[in-house]
């Protein structure tokens, strides 16, 4: 809350260049952005790897061009909530075609999508022009001050920032 009682709500936007060496600055953007939020530092570290996860397949798999293609961050925060979107530019796939690897397969990628969905508490695989990526991380039910139950963020779609249902 700021000094006049009024929640704050924060949202912006990144542009990076397709290199894996960019990555960091959405992190580092997107923690900054967690900590004025009332996320446990549990949540701020799910929500960090789920974006990591997303940055690093937009710069793997959504960039046909690689370093000349951009992707494209949009967050927003309220109190209890964090939402950002990812967006490159490559040809999509079905998220419903990528199962996670079986168990006790050791392999070298293919978890990501797998990992997004564990730690999250919503996310969102699109494509429009490019794979779009919604995470959503919500503070844990039963904290003090925790949204009231059935209370979520909506979001009316790419490119617009999400409401308070």
């Amino acid at each position: 809350m700021n000094d006049c009682g009024v929640n704050r709500y924060r949202w912006g936007r990144l542009d990076i260049p397709s290199r894996p060496e960019c990555v960091p600055v959405v992190r580092h953007a997107i923690a900054r952005l967690a900590q004025q939020t009332s996320l446990s530092a549990e949540e701020r570290g799910d929500l960090d790897l789920a974006v990591t996860e997303a940055c690093a397949n937009a710069v793997r798999h959504g960039s046909p061009q690689r370093e000349r293609n951009t992707v494209c961050v949009a967050y927003f925060a309220g109190p209890d909530a964090v939402l950002v979107e990812i967006r490159d530019q490559g040809g999509g796939f079905s998220a419903a075609a990528k199962a996670p690897p079986a168990a006790g397969e050791l392999r070298d990628g293919g978890y990501g999508i797998h990992i997004m969905r564990q730690v999250m508490d919503d996310v969102e695989i699109a494509w429009q022009g490019g794979t779009v990526v919604r995470l959503l991380k919500r503070r844990r039910q039963g904290r003090p001050g925790a949204p009231a139950r059935g209370a979520t963020l909506v979001a009316p779609g790419p490119g617009r920032l999400p409401v308070p249902a």
